[in-house]
């Protein structure tokens, strides 16, 4: 099954609140799998994680924050700003921040969970979204 999502859906995925992904660039065959996760205290301040052992779902290191669109590094990130792994999710803060269409080389896909609770999606429609169907009404 396909967890492709393209434009505008990408955003409101991402900033739902409890996003997990991957990005894939057919060019390079780089891939990273991130997870954004929004402040319980600051609804326009997200942290981001990036996927660095076997475990799908624990084993993430801190890279920042995304705070209105913009991604930087805070004294806790575990990475730094030339790691691989910070210049692609940079690139593609910026790109959504800008409201730019991503390359064709370029993919995101969710991982069949809703980017708001995280329950596995099973709505056609949610699959395409990313986000279910009660957690869309309430996703920025």
């Amino acid at each position: 099954m396909n967890h492709e999502l393209r434009g505008e859906a990408v955003k409101r995925f991402i900033v739902a609140g409890n996003a997990m992904f991957t990005i894939f660039n057919d060019d390079t065959n780089g891939r990273f799998t991130f997870r954004v996760c929004r402040s319980k205290d600051n609804e326009h301040l997200y942290f981001v994680s990036v996927l660095t052992g076997p475990s799908n779902t624990t084993d993430y290191t801190y890279m920042g924050v995304l705070v209105n669109g913009t991604f930087k590094l805070t004294r806790g990130s575990k990475v730094s700003a030339e790691a691989l792994s910070f210049r692609a999710f940079n690139w593609f803060a910026r790109m959504l921040n800008a409201g730019r269409d991503f390359p064709v080389n370029f993919h995101f896909y969710h991982a069949g969970r809703c980017g708001r609770c995280g329950r596995t999606l099973t709505v056609p429609e949610s699959i395409e979204t990313g986000l279910g169907p009660e957690c869309s009404k309430m996703a920025a």
